[in-house]
């Protein structure tokens, strides 16, 4: 499955943290826990700067509509916990499905090469 470009994947990304937002709106931790599957979700298809720029943005929602009082930016230890937790999601993902598609590349060449 071939990989969305960047600017796709972090559109994706805003459209489903809108929509977590809008629908958890009073329970923030139950908001955290779905924009990071959100994160993770777009990470698995999407570039790098697509997963970092999803990860970004949904926390940018969960630190001014969530946690900030009237829609300002709250950057505190626990926001800036969850922006780290949110791109270390982004980073991990892109990095597995990276990884496994190089073992599925080179599984799949040995096959070739044996005739098999």
């Amino acid at each position: 499955m071939r990989r969305m470009k960047g600017g796709y994947g972090s559109a994706l990304g805003f459209g489903g943290g809108v929509g977590v937002t809008t629908f958890t709106g009073a329970w923030p931790l139950l908001a955290l826990i779905l924009l990071a599957a959100v994160v993770v979700i777009v990470s698995l298809r999407t570039t790098i700067i697509g997963a970092g720029l999803a990860a970004l943005q949904c926390w940018g929602l969960y630190a001014t509509f969530l946690v900030g009082v009237r829609g300002d930016l709250t950057v505190d230890e626990h926001t800036t916990w969850a922006l780290a937790l949110l791109v270390q999601l982004a980073v991990s993902c892109v990095r597995a499905r990276t990884a496994g598609g190089g073992i599925a590349r080179v599984a799949g060449s040995g096959d070739r090469e044996s005739g098999g």
